[in-house]
């Protein structure tokens, strides 16, 4: 098959292109890539603008095929303004300074907390992104797969499931090398030993399902990698979308830990923490809050829409309020200047670094000619037709960053550190350098507080593993929704509940609230009373150390029955009596005689 290429551009930008020199810098740019393997990257890359810098002026016409670049913009037209993307920009690149663009932010402010603030819970929290549709789905399939699996129903119901979710979040605070040990004679843990037998945690996790397997082959679902998890998944971005939005987001991929070799879509990544896993691209905001995201399933979606870089940025502003001046920032694995100019037709301000490959026809000093002028040197070019500015500051290397709101005007200084006069020195710093530094970690933040008590499940079925990471998504979306209400009403840092506590409160009214406990089964092995009350047994002239049951448990006023021990200890509602009755359920000591009942008080609001 002939290709013809035809080249339309005017006598200024001939000339442009006839003197633009070569740039030094740019394979040392390609090799300190943001850990990305450009060989091992699996995505589908945009191959004209890659091929050449004239690439983003030149129609290539062949029979049935079209400009790679173009018919991206026609894919992303699908999902809105794709009159704008069809149309080819012209680019004018001056050493001009461009204008002044209005980027005052106007979308919605963060409503108030709720007026009974005070008596939300851990799991009032979680429930906003993990809600009992969920659960249900969960409850559902997992019957009707055992059904399916061995003609036998396992009867599960939701107050069981609930537990399961909350025994693997305390497996994700306190470790051990395999599940069975929790149950272990030598190494029990009481809180997930006390709350569901062994055989029957097994049981729930070998038939734990969430979609029909018999509708696997329809038409609808055809093609879709992740069906076995879809429902999870889509429930929980439609209740992160209802978050409202921080107006600093980045947009960048998380990789869920996972070496199982029968999902088909895993990837392996050799310069990232963990080298295999699931890619999931995410856009979060400054705080860390996930307001969007799928999973990488392949160079083509269940649709047959391409995945290519810029298809991903487009998907996850979807829900990104036009028009607003959110700001979004992304790296040179996603960034080209068409998607920058898209996004901000359609009202959505960028910032993002970029490759030098792509800047179409863009002349920037050399990284050689900015070593000359020493650490801090910048050089820029505006596009006149748009007033877009992309910038090449040189720090230990050369950086090139393109923004469609900031100005080059604004610089502030940064500490370096020199290592010939061993001291700090202060170093110019463009304020788009800057800003994004400041607002490109909002993914990063998301993941390092998922991996800190991270539901880890090891086995083969390896959606599993995601259902878990949708739980984690859950768990920290409702801590930092917990902390932005501390922050509206000026609650102090110090009296916040930290992540470690608000997972434990989670966890605790999922295996209890609304729950009556069950009894340690037989061959368990069995604890004296002292022993079972040792972590509440008051110092000599101290107030007793009981800690409080989640209000969730404690007045669920389902299971609380009273025992009677030999030991006497002090009240933990009137702190003046002392008393042998003890709540079953919450293990705290309370006043039960003739004439003062603090065990029916306790338990009543």
């Amino acid at each position: 098959m002939e290709t013809r290429c035809k080249v339309r551009y005017n006598l200024e930008e001939a000339l442009q292109y006839v003197v633009t020199p070569g740039s030094d810098s740019e394979i040392s740019d390609l090799e300190d890539d943001d850990g990305e393997d450009l060989d091992k990257i699996q995505l589908e890359r945009e191959p004209c603008q890659e091929a050449s810098v004239m690439s983003d002026n030149c129609e290539i016409i062949e029979d049935g095929i079209e400009d790679a670049s173009q018919s991206d913009e026609v894919n992303s037209g699908k999902e809105g303004n794709s009159s704008a993307a069809t149309k080819k920009h012209s680019y004018r690149w001056s050493s001009r300074k461009p204008p002044v663009t209005d980027a005052t932010f106007s979308g919605p402010q963060f409503s108030l907390p709720p007026d009974n603030f005070d008596q939300l819970t851990p799991l009032w929290y979680f429930n906003q992104f993990w809600d009992d549709t969920m659960t249900n789905q969960l409850v559902e399939q997992t019957n009707l797969y055992s059904v399916q699996k061995t003609g036998t129903n396992i009867l599960t119901h939701k107050n069981e499931i609930e537990q399961l979710i909350g025994i693997q979040l305390k497996m994700g605070i306190v470790k051990m090398p395999k599940y069975n040990s929790y149950w272990a004679g030598e190494t029990k843990y009481s809180p997930i030993a006390d709350v569901m037998a062994l055989n029957r945690y097994r049981k729930l996790r070998q038939f734990l399902h969430a979609n029909d397997n018999s509708e696997k082959d329809n038409p609808e679902s055809k093609g879709n990698k992740l069906y076995k998890i879809d429902p999870i998944l889509q429930s929980l971005r439609e209740n992160c979308q209802k978050i409202e939005q921080e107006e600093f987001q980045s947009i960048d991929e998380q990789i869920v830990p996972a070496k199982t070799k029968f999902s088909g879509i895993r990837q392996y990544n050799p310069k990232k923490p963990h080298k295999w896993g699931f890619k999931n691209f995410v856009r979060a905001g400054q705080s860390g809050m996930i307001y969007d995201f799928f999973f990488y399933t392949g160079a083509a979606s269940a649709g047959g829409e391409k995945t290519s870089a810029k298809n991903v940025v487009l998907k996850l502003c979807e829900n990104v309020l036009t028009g607003c001046n959110y700001k979004v920032f992304f790296d040179n694995w996603f960034a080209t200047l068409d998607l920058c100019l898209v996004l901000k037709e359609r009202g959505i301000l960028t910032t993002a670094t970029i490759r030098n490959n792509r800047l179409a026809g863009c002349t920037l000093k050399s990284e050689k000619e900015m070593k000359k002028d020493g650490r801090g040197s910048f050089g820029f070019q505006t596009d006149q037709n748009t007033g877009m500015v992309v910038l090449r500051w040189f720090d230990n290397k050369c950086v090139t960053l393109v923004s469609t709101y900031l100005n080059v005007d604004e610089t502030v200084n940064v500490k370096r550190w020199n290592s010939s006069s061993k001291t700090h020195v202060d170093v110019t710093c463009p304020m788009i350098v800057k800003a994004y530094n400041t607002s490109m970690g909002g993914v990063d933040l998301a993941d390092m507080l998922i991996a800190l008590y991270r539901c880890k499940i090891k086995t083969k079925r390896w959606y599993l593993v995601i259902l878990f990471h949708a739980v984690d998504i859950a768990k920290v979306n409702g801590w930092l929704l917990y902390r932005r209400f501390c922050s509206q009403i000026k609650v102090p840092s110090k009296k916040q509940l930290p992540l470690l506590t608000f997972t434990a409160k989670i966890a605790e009214s999922l295996t209890k609230a609304g729950k009556a406990m069950t009894k340690p089964s037989v061959g368990r092995p069995k604890r004296s009373s002292s022993q079972m009350f040792d972590e509440h047994q008051p110092k000599k002239g101290r107030a007793p150390k009981t800690v409080l049951p989640d209000p969730d448990s404690r007045y669920d006023q389902l299971g609380h029955w009273p025992y009677y021990d030999e030991k006497k200890n002090k009240c933990r509602l009137c702190k003046t009596g002392y008393s042998r009755a003890y709540c079953e359920k919450c293990k705290v000591c309370l006043c039960l005689t003739s004439n003062k009942n603090c065990f029916r008080d306790f338990h009543n609001l």
